[in-house]
């Protein structure tokens, strides 16, 4: 999730730069900003490295292009991230060293002298700054979801995330529908963070393929909710119908972020999985027991225990009447009008998958489908 070079030409003075070689790379990261000066320009490796973004007028060079073309071969050879020229001394550069970057993907722009190499420093060093710690407070969302400790640890994970949060709260989690790239949600999560007239007290975090919101109160309403959740969606662009949304129960105290955190992202997942545009925790049924346990290999091999046999029995009908009977909980007469079939056909067939699962009870028979048709549904 480091920033890119592609990001950081829209950041402040950094958009005026003008791309003259190297755009397949692009995507190269940044992870420090360098100075080349007159003073190592003839001995560049070991000076620089991987990730380095390179600010240079080339004085040293200015009479001499031969010079100009090894450092910047050197600097290829160093793996830096990009190059930015200010146009003191070199307006354009030779065509052989335009080639070699294209060919190396080195990012090579130049910036004219209007533009302080200061405000470049300044811009990078912010972004660099932002990036990292969206990166830092999402790596934080993921030690509360994938773990379980105590709650003096989670509420304390909790303000390391936003320091200024009350302990009402209630979690969304905004699950990217389209999900390509991180392109648009670092986009939104950095426009949050940077912004100057958000609430201090909520927070909103770019977490995998979708957005954390942390809502916080000295006293929680569903209004005030309602009212806040609709207002940052408008106010960072965020499409209600780009995402799965889910959203959790509402806890009194910050020790139990973590189950909140969980709920939100357990409910988008059965968002998607229902097609449906928005759904809370309590609405899941038994999902809420299913999804935290989706990698279990034990629920895994009942599952495929139970519906192999029916899936291998015939070119699909069964498997297919399986699903649309426990869609239907369980009523012989919807299942048979949406599959066109008479009612004692699908009698038949469940009779015909009690058998080949060996389950006698149809009591039984339908709760044990119902898990493993609906686990099934996760995979």
């Amino acid at each position: 999730m480091s920033l890119s070079v592609l990001e950081a030409t829209h950041i402040g003075e950094l958009k005026k730069m003008e791309l003259i070689a190297g755009k397949n790379g692009l995507d190269n990261t940044i992870e420090t900003i360098g100075i080349l000066d007159h003073e190592i320009v003839e001995s560049v490796k070991g000076n620089f490295g991987a990730g380095d973004f390179v600010l240079t007028t080339f004085t040293a060079a200015r009479d001499n292009e031969s010079l100009l073309i090894k450092c910047i071969k050197d600097l290829i050879a160093c793996d830096i991230a990009g190059l930015a020229i200010k146009k003191v001394y070199y307006t354009s550069l030779p065509k052989e060293i335009v080639d070699f970057a294209d060919k190396m993907g080195l990012p090579i722009f130049m910036f004219d002298n209007e533009i302080y190499t200061e405000d470049i420093i300044r811009d990078l060093s912010f972004g660099i700054k932002s990036r990292s710690n969206i990166e830092l407070m999402s790596s934080k969302i993921g030690l509360l979801y994938n773990n379980e400790y105590n709650r003096a640890l989670v509420s304390k994970l909790a303000l390391e995330i936003n320091p200024y949060m009350n302990h009402e709260h209630v979690v969304f989690y905004l699950k990217d529908k389209y999900y390509v790239s991180d392109d648009f949600l670092l986009y939104v999560a950095e426009k949050y963070y940077n912004s100057g007239v958000k609430s201090t007290r909520h927070s909103l975090i770019k977490y995998n393929d979708g957005l954390i919101l942390i809502l916080t109160y000295k006293k929680i309403t569903d209004r005030d909710i309602n009212l806040d959740f609709e207002h940052i969606l408008d106010q960072y662009d965020i499409k209600r119908d780009a995402f799965s949304i889910g959203k959790s129960q509402i806890y009194k105290n910050l020790h139990m972020l973590d189950k909140s955190i969980k709920e939100s992202i357990y409910a988008a997942s059965a968002s998607e999985l229902l097609s449906q545009p928005q759904m809370s925790y309590d609405e899941l049924g038994i999902y809420k027991f299913l999804l935290p346990h989706i990698k279990d290999k034990w629920l895994i091999s009942f599952t495929r225990g139970l519906l192999d046999p029916i899936i291998s029995h015939d070119d699909g009908k069964l498997i297919e009447t399986a699903r649309v009977y426990i869609k239907n909980k369980g009523d012989v007469i919807k299942t048979a009008e949406e599959l066109f079939q008479h009612k004692n056909t699908i009698r038949y067939r469940i009779k015909t998958m009690q058998q080949l699962t060996h389950i006698d009870n149809i009591y039984d028979f339908n709760e044990q489908m119902t898990i493993a048709i609906k686990f099934e549904n996760l995979q």
